[in-house]
């Protein structure tokens, strides 16, 4: 289930908002107030306009367990298949709050990623490992020498494994890749048609318009293998900034194709129009306000507070005090794996008790942060704290305001005279190579050729189960709290 497993990436970097929390989780617990702003550069009615989507979490809140964005269904969305392959889509910067080795998660990382247009061929796949022992993951490759990496240009195959709730196939995808402490990480926004099930605890409401889906490498996935790595936490603040272009840029690493000047986003008629966040924070099992992925003594209340140094734990060996069997540095405390399996303290669901490289290895099946080893219910998540949920809503007007409406799409072409097809409520689509207005509720074959798709959502998906890193949120160099094989 998404909210379980995904991790969130793209919080907030500016001014805060109309923020209309429904939160119902116990004021013991730790706050969970998402913010969101939502700007369209150009407001005009039917224009091609970029829009650029803040959104975070405050110091202090608990972190991201799953959440989607949607935006209103009344925008036009031209088909991902209309749009070439590796065409520059959009920009995602953000500010990672993180622990290093084991440290406080104090660090803040910059973090940016360039979106392109990825493929939606089904047919034609990309491993996330590395298959062919060339040193680097598969997805992270050009193993063709286009310029463009091969989790762009390749349909990755994990991807349906961790949206494994989801039947629809997406509209768009697009697709960036940063590195991160030497690490290839790959983010992935994903829209949806309006109304796709994406998960029990999302609302599919096809009122709310699109989901957007944002996946970081392959954390998600049921086959995933954790693996100790350097990043040992992530937590709030969380800030990111998120602009998705209305027209594609050339991407200069394919000198010899220009894939600017394509339609990506069309405005609406005059209205207001209302984005919304659906988001659930992480569980807090002890209702000590540390949410159990970043509290070390996830069933005890914390002595001390884990994203300042040395607080509650005076052995530096990044367990608090409240469950530490030694926490005196001068008779044999400072053991930074106190269970020998090969995950530092902060880094492992269960640090007292084993469950390292064997069939126990970080497993975690109700996914509420706390390992089967040491979960005194492993198969009742609520029973580790609940989740927190909040739906939280940003309105934008579009022209003067008014009755609102889809635009009309039709004719719609790329700068170069290609015809593109664009996706917009109530419309039954062109079966033919002829422009048209898009039906949302149509299932896009999963044979379709990709080489012509365009990709950027506003989407954004924390989650529970492992933690990542990158802008804001996740990147799988550190398989923190990961889900059992």
């Amino acid at each position: 289930m998404i909210l379980k497993r995904l991790i969130l990436v793209a919080p907030t970097v500016a001014t805060l908002a109309i923020i209309l929390s429904l939160s119902v989780s116990d004021t013991a617990y730790g706050s969970f107030e998402p913010e969101l702003t939502v700007e369209v550069v150009d407001p005009t009615a039917e224009a091609t306009s970029d829009w650029i989507l803040t959104f975070g979490l405050p110091k202090g809140d608990v972190n991201f367990a799953g959440d989607v964005d949607f935006f209103p269904q009344d925008w036009g969305v031209v088909d991902g298949r209309d749009i070439p392959v590796g065409a520059e889509v959009g920009l995602l910067r953000a500010d990672a709050t993180l622990g290093l080795i084991g440290s406080p998660c104090n660090q803040v990382l910059p973090i940016e990623f360039k979106l392109q247009n990825a493929s939606l061929d089904q047919s034609d796949t990309v491993s996330f490992e590395d298959l062919d022992e060339s040193l680097t993951d598969d997805f992270a490759e050009d193993n063709d020498g286009n310029g463009i990496i091969d989790g762009i240009d390749h349909w990755p195959e994990f991807i349906f494994r961790t949206l494994e709730d989801t039947s629809e196939e997406p509209i768009r995808r697009a697709a960036g890749l940063s590195i991160i402490a030497s690490t290839p990480v790959l983010i992935q926004f994903l829209i949806f048609p309006p109304g796709t099930f994406i998960s029990e605890d999302i609302p599919n409401d096809e009122s709310l318009g699109y989901p957007s889906v944002i996946l970081l490498q392959d954390v998600g996935d049921p086959e995933i293998v954790p693996a100790p790595g350097a990043i040992t936490d992530f937590c709030s603040p969380l800030a990111s900034t998120n602009r998705s272009f209305g027209i594609t840029w050339d991407n200069e690493d394919t000198p010899d194709a220009d894939e600017s000047g394509y339609p990506l986003f069309v405005n609406p008629q005059d209205g207001t129009y209302a984005f919304t966040v659906a988001s659930a924070g992480q569980r807090d099992a002890d209702g000590d306000s540390y949410e159990n992925s970043l509290d070390t003594c996830a069933l005890d209340v914390n002595v001390g507070n884990p994203r300042i140094n040395n607080d509650g734990d005076l052995d530096f060996d990044g367990l608090d005090a409240a469950c530490d069997p030694n926490d005196d540095p001068t008779t044999g405390g400072t053991n930074s794996d106190q269970d020998g399996d090969g995950y530092l303290n902060r880094q492992d669901n269960c640090p007292l008790l084993a469950n390292g490289e064997d069939t126990t290895n970080q497993a975690d099946d109700d996914e509420d942060g706390v390992g089967d080893v040491c979960d005194p219910d492993p198969n009742d998540a609520d029973a580790q704290g609940e989740l927190s949920l909040d739906e939280t809503t940003f309105e934008v007007t579009i022209g003067t305001g008014g009755a609102g409406g889809p635009p009309d799409c039709r004719g719609l072409t790329a700068a170069n005279g290609d015809a593109v097809r664009c996706w917009t409520a109530g419309d039954t689509p062109d079966t033919g190579d002829a422009p048209h207005n898009g039906d949302a509720s149509v299932t896009l074959s999963g044979d379709e050729d990709g080489g012509s798709d365009a990709g950027l959502i506003i989407g954004i998906i924390a989650g529970v189960g492992a933690a990542i890193v990158v802008i804001g949120g996740g990147a799988a160099l550190m398989m923190r709290r990961g889900n059992g094989a």
